[in-house]
């Protein structure tokens, strides 16, 4: 790291070059004029910051007693104490003029109070969060970025959602009993898109089917796949397979993916099932009868003798990871 190209700041200790890291680093940089060595205030007699101090570079100083470092790099001397009233808090913010300022060492009623003081005369929000709590700043950065078609017309899409909701009256302690239902419309409109920075080239904001064309780069989509027993009694339920037919009995998978559908439907009334008769759609989850004898995907043990299993083939992405086993959790428990 310390001989990696390129500017940079290094804050190492100790303060006074008496020993490790930071002396390490002082012998391979101080040869060099383009850099600079700040010390942060008083610096014990002897050791190699005291030294620094007192030298005016180009300078040998003494590291021990059997090395000499060719000093001519900057020095600069900072007064910097890390141990201050809150007089010297002040007026250190009052001087960096920083747009927030998070107190993270004291006692706290002696930060509250401070806090108080730092947002009274200063008018700087200021924060003081407890040990292993967060604290999250809103940005105030704006970058100015054109927007390609794609995106545009994902935000002037509307996103419309009906919320079927019952109203009742409450008249003092008796509530009326006429539930009167109406239907809410409201667009949860929300525009997903990546910002694009390119050398030499101004920001751009595409949409996030756009993305893996502009890098060049291979659209990998992660599916999970299980194949899941349904047990079906021996004596088989009469279930009617649409309103109006007769009832059949329950034997063939066809049957009994129309079964699964039915409860699917119950259970999950916010949610758009699709059956076309071979399958069922929920989502990026398929459910479709499994034809093979020995499916890789099949975890289980034999089911019990008084049943019978059907195995259905379950695929769904990983944003469905949730969906999909309470969908398999209600197909086990299914007879």
């Amino acid at each position: 790291m310390i001989n990696a190209p390129g500017p940079c700041v290094l804050f190492a200790t100790p303060g006074m070059l008496s020993g490790g890291f930071s002396l390490e680093v002082f012998k391979q940089w101080a040869p060099y004029e383009q850099n600079l060595i700040a010390l942060p205030g008083y610096c014990l007699a002897e050791t190699v910051g005291h030294k620094l101090m007192r030298a005016k570079p180009p300078a040998r100083i003494d590291v021990d007693k059997s090395t000499q470092i060719d000093v001519r790099c900057q020095i600069h001397q900072l007064s910097f104490s890390p141990h201050t009233d809150s007089k010297g808090i002040m007026d250190l913010i009052r001087f960096l003029s920083p747009k927030n300022v998070i107190l993270v060492h004291g006692e706290k009623p002696k930060m509250a109070s401070l806090k108080e003081r730092i947002e009274s005369d200063l008018r700087i929000p200021c924060y003081y969060p407890a040990n292993n709590e967060s604290q999250r700043i809103e940005s105030t950065q704006y970058i100015k970025a054109e927007a390609s078609k794609s995106f545009l017309q994902s935000s002037l899409s509307p996103n419309f959602k009906f919320l079927k909701t019952i109203s009742r009256a409450d008249t003092g302690f008796i509530l009326n009993e006429r539930a009167e239902s109406c239907v809410q419309v409201c667009d949860d409109r929300v525009a997903e898109g990546a910002v694009i920075m390119q050398k030499d080239q101004h920001p751009k904001i595409v949409h996030q089917n756009e993305l893996m064309d502009i890098l060049e780069a291979e659209n990998h989509k992660v599916q999970v796949a299980y194949c899941c027993p349904v047990c079906v009694p021996n004596e088989p339920k009469n279930v009617p397979l649409s309103p109006g037919e007769d009832m059949h009995p329950v034997l063939d998978k066809r049957s009994l993916l129309h079964l699964l559908y039915t409860k699917l439907s119950n259970d999950f009334q916010d949610v758009t099932i699709q059956n076309d008769g071979d399958c069922l759609q929920i989502g990026s989850l398929t459910v479709s009868p499994c034809p093979k004898e020995k499916c890789p995907h099949r975890r289980h043990v034999n089911p019990v003798s008084t049943s019978e299993a059907v195995n259905f083939c379950c695929t769904w992405s990983t944003e469905d990871e949730k969906l999909a086993w309470r969908v398999i959790s209600i197909m086990k428990n299914l007879s």
